[in-house]
């Protein structure tokens, strides 16, 4: 809903509050609108006409126009030139459309000239993460917590810092504050009855309740059992419908809905990833719930002897994530972690591995755009993540970037072979690869942003590795 027409009589300081308002509220659509207007009243001072452009430049960053946001920051600058808020926008839109080293000279001037402006340490900290210097990015993102500890995207960048580096304690402390953080754009549960936050459940019916995406669901279903053991009577999972069919055979889950279920039928509810923070769970815990899916056996059975016979090894491909266009931050992400099948040409040239499609969505496309590449692709056919579990557990090996996919390959107990981008996901953590999440994955990383190439050439060493050892396994003795 656009946001109603200012009368022509409104005065510029109302108008700027109105702005702001629907600004501060993630109404940045609506901001941008009132902006508009504003900035076109000849009553507006030169000095506020400043800071309206600044701040109509924050608001389309959060839009995904970066160009159009640069655009409003330099004005905001020509006529305020020491206006540091402007600076630290324009570093967080370079920073953000990959020009990491640009930001920082621009986060640096904000700096200089406010050194008390929280915004400015949040977007040098960030660039800093995808220079690969994470040790800095952790060091301004307390500066910056110290400057606004209550700011909510402050303390969730923070807390996926600290998880990075596998402070988990004070890292989920503050990953409370994703619910607030306006770039996530979560929308927390509307559930009447209490939330656990610890307390004793003996007996009692916990309603625990997914969010965020599906690998996060994945990843985060195997504290259920830990749940159980803490008395409840029963457990009931709230999930979408493409998951409900594999948790409900997740021990320690007695039901599964797709829809908030009455408040009568439980006595507590929880966010899904707010369980590592309830339950003190230690980092040495972790590997010990996995594997902790398997598919359901009515799947298994349906798809039991569709995958071409091979005598080779038979390895699974996911190449992209959801490209969530109408989520700016998020499409940002999809665009760093993805990459196109081409990209994978060498390990689709290794002779031995019959390759099957574990691709959904558009990238699905490009199968036919790969000349010579024989893969089988089922999942025209795949309804949901039950189907895709007893697809991947006939697999000897996936391979895939940082999705679902991968996610759940590791939860089956299955290898798995993530390739991951350069500045990382907080939950691969640093200088490793391997996984405290899960036995099976091993890590692939970018060794510069953007490049793919020498990842996926270490990967192919390892492929051509697997390839001779299964052979090496199939000779009679």
């Amino acid at each position: 809903m656009s946001a109603p027409a200012a009368p022509d009589d409104t005065a510029p300081e109302d108008a700027m509050a109105t702005a702001l308002r629907l600004h501060r509220t993630g109404r940045w659509a609506q901001a941008v609108a009132v902006y508009d207007r504003l900035l076109g009243d000849p009553r507006l001072e030169p000095a506020r006409a400043a800071h309206a452009y600044a701040n109509r430049g924050a608001a389309l960053r959060r839009l995904g126009r970066p160009d159009e946001a640069v655009a409003s920051c330099i004005e905001a600058v020509l006529r305020r030139p020491d206006l540091a808020e402007a600076y630290a926008n324009i570093g967080a839109i370079l920073q953000e459309n990959g020009h990491p080293l640009a930001a920082l000279d621009a986060c640096s001037r904000a700096g200089a000239l406010s050194p008390g402006l929280y915004t400015g340490y949040l977007a040098m900290a960030n660039a800093h993460q995808d220079c690969g210097d994470h040790a800095r990015a952790l060091t301004l993102l307390q500066r910056a917590a110290t400057l606004a500890p209550a700011m909510p995207s402050v303390r969730y960048n923070l807390a996926e810092a600290l998880l990075l580096h596998g402070r988990f304690a004070e890292g989920w402390l503050a990953y409370e504050a994703r619910w607030q953080a306006q770039e996530l754009a979560l929308t927390r549960p509307a559930c009447p009855k209490p939330e656990w936050t610890a307390q004793d459940i003996a007996g009692k019916t916990l309603l625990v309740v997914e969010e965020q995406g599906f690998g996060d669901t994945l990843q985060f279903i195997r504290l259920i059992p830990l749940v159980k053991a803490r008395g409840a009577r029963r457990v009931v999972v709230r999930c979408r419908a493409p998951l409900a069919r594999l948790l409900a055979g997740m021990e320690g889950v007695d039901a599964v809905v797709t829809a908030l279920p009455q408040p009568d039928s439980y006595d507590f509810w929880v966010p899904l990833m707010s369980l590592m923070q309830r339950l003190g769970v230690a980092p040495d815990r972790i590997q010990a719930t996995a594997p902790y899916l398997r598919p359901p056996q009515e799947a298994v059975a349906h798809w039991a002897g569709t995958l071409p016979a091979t005598g080779g090894l038979r390895a699974g491909l996911v190449w992209a994530g959801d490209p969530r266009l109408g989520h700016a931050a998020a499409s940002r992400t999809d665009s760093r972690r993805s990459l196109p099948l081409a990209r994978l040409a060498p390990l689709l040239a290794v002779e031995g591995v019959s390759w099957v499609s574990l691709q959904k969505g558009p990238a699905a496309a490009q199968l036919g755009q790969v000349n010579g590449a024989a893969i089988f692709d089922p999942m025209a056919e795949v309804t949901d993540f039950a189907d895709t579990a007893a697809i991947v557990r006939q697999l000897d090996l996936v391979i895939g970037v940082d999705t679902a996919v991968v996610h759940l390959a590791g939860a089956l107990g299955v290898p798995v072979w993530v390739l991951s981008r350069f500045s990382g996901c907080w939950r691969w953590q640093l200088d490793r690869d391997d996984s405290p999440w899960y036995p099976t994955l091993r890590l692939f990383r970018q060794d510069r942003p953007g490049d793919w190439a020498p990842a996926v050439e270490r990967v192919r060493e390892e492929l051509l590795h697997a390839v001779r050892l299964s052979r090496h396994d199939r000779r009679p003795a």
